[in-house]
């Protein structure tokens, strides 16, 4: 999983067809094994590019797409954000996404 350096970086990432970016932050306790959860789960999906962002280093990031809490998934599509699943993350909901964007 690549890593967003910069805002400007990040608004070049979302003008494809899909992609999803998790934000944490560097103490996160719970961000770790999650951002390992979802790169195992991006396997199934190798033609979806996935990215992480670290609040500390993109401090825009947070307060311009409203993240509050950490971690937070966000899937974007042409620009647009479709799907944000915080703390709480449900796969299967991204999964069934994922499925009918790609069918």
């Amino acid at each position: 999983m690549e890593t967003i350096k910069n805002y400007d970086e990040f608004l070049n990432i979302i003008k494809s067809d899909i992609v999803v970016v998790i934000a944490k932050t560097k103490t996160c306790v719970v961000c770790k094994p999650l951002s390992e959860k979802l790169r195992i789960f991006m396997e199934d999906y190798p033609t979806i590019p996935a990215y992480q962002v670290y609040l500390e280093d993109v401090e825009l990031f947070q307060g311009q797409q409203l993240v509050f809490t950490v971690p937070t998934i966000l899937v974007f599509s042409q620009s647009k954000e479709i799907l944000r699943e915080s703390r709480f993350i449900d796969f299967e909901k991204i999964r069934r996404l994922f499925d009918l964007y790609l069918n």
